[in-house]
């Protein structure tokens, strides 16, 4: 809901002061604080925006009838100020409303703060919020915030240049950017983060000399695509250049690997044996070397399945060791799932060791260069 103050005259207004200028104010409400709101208005038949400025006046007269707001404005009265009116321990006439307090109303932080947009507000298209809201949205629960692996920020909601150089909400601010664009397995692509950084994030460099301008951008490029990552999981793919947007994402993604790395072990004996693999004559009428290069095409992804489960391995180690993950061939409880999917990948391996040297030149050939490292480095 937006609600506009209009320009007129306040009661008890300064000479001094200029006139009170229009200000856009936003908040936002449940369906059943919109519905009390349009049975208010209705009921006094005026605009939202109207009842709102009307209670505003009554609150604030009810409570300091005798001060001029201008004396807020401009910084004169502090919170200490308003709570011993408030409570009648002190009058306006005893204040030092010609001087600057050192605490003004506008710096107060309260103790119970109550963000003024929800999760599935951020995570929905809407105006553009400013740094203090986004930045308070992404604190910590228990500090008031509402940061976790899920949390989204649509990319309405964030203004090109507003971010400010405070590296750990920024940081959460374009993760949460980022999450909203990932693919549905999670998947964020590096070409996503670089585009964030590079939309949201340039404006924040301190080189004002056309010289070293290219120079502080690379070091904004750096920092925050650095930041952004480090609240991502890396997809454990040697060939992949992404994240996973949260643990659960990675988790579904390595019980993949973990059931891959099972299924690659029990077809190791048939898949690297060609008698065994290829289909019976009376199934097919195609020549041997036709069946050969099917049986390398079979080998190769084969193979892929047993670099990408050994990078995953290799990559989460501890979250394999400790995580909760379903192991159908685990008899011991004793075992972790690290251990379990070491075994599987070794059994496979011993099978790939026993090729002929020509079909392993073959397929090296066939590989990418990143499955072959994985495969050769023991």
């Amino acid at each position: 809901m937006v609600v506009t103050t209009n320009s007129s005259p306040q009661p008890h207004q300064s000479t001094a002061d200029h006139q009170p200028k229009d200000v856009q104010k936003t908040f936002w409400t449940d369906s059943h604080g919109d519905a009390q709101l349009d049975a208010l208005a209705a009921l006094n038949d005026c605009s939202q925006g109207s009842l709102v400025r009307s209670l505003i006046d009554d609150a604030f007269g009810e409570q300091f009838d005798d001060l001029d707001p201008a004396h807020i404005e401009h910084g004169r009265v502090s919170v200490e100020d308003l709570r011993a009116l408030a409570k009648g321990e002190t009058t306006v006439d005893d204040l030092d409303l010609e001087t600057k307090t050192a605490e003004p109303v506008d710096d107060y932080d309260p103790d119970a703060y109550y963000l003024t947009v929800t999760p599935d507000d951020l995570a929905e298209p809407g105006p553009e919020l400013d740094w203090e809201t986004l930045r308070d949205a992404v604190k910590n629960p228990e500090d008031g915030g509402y940061w976790n692996d899920d949390l989204e920020i649509h990319p309405s909601r964030v203004g090109e240049d507003m971010l400010k150089a405070s590296h750990r909400p920024a940081a959460r601010i374009l993760t949460g950017l980022a999450r909203s664009q990932a693919f549905e397995n999670g998947v964020v692509p590096q070409e996503t983060i670089d585009n964030l950084v590079d939309m949201y994030c340039l404006h924040l460099t301190d080189r004002v000399a056309d010289a070293e301008q290219e120079r502080g951008e690379e070091h904004i490029r750096e920092t925050y695509t650095d930041l952004v990552t480090d609240q991502l999981y890396e997809n454990p793919s040697p060939t992949a250049d992404s994240y996973y947007s949260s643990k659960n994402h990675l988790q579904t993604r390595l019980q993949t690997e973990l059931d891959t790395a099972q299924s690659v072990a029990e077809r190791a004996d048939t898949v690297t044996d060609f008698d065994a693999w290829k289909p019976a004559s009376a199934d097919t009428d195609a020549s041997d070397d036709a069946l050969r290069d099917d049986w390398h095409h079979d080998l190769v992804r084969w193979l892929e399945d047993i670099a990408r489960a050994k990078y995953a391995g290799r990559t989460y180690v501890t979250e394999l060791r400790r995580g909760d993950y379903e192991l159908d061939q685990a008899d011991d409880k004793d075992t972790t799932e690290f251990d379990a999917l070491h075994a599987d990948l070794h059994d496979a391996l011993e099978a790939v060791d026993k090729l002929p040297a020509n079909v392993t030149a073959d397929l090296i050939n066939r590989l990418d260069d990143e499955y072959v490292a994985v495969i050769t480095n023991k």
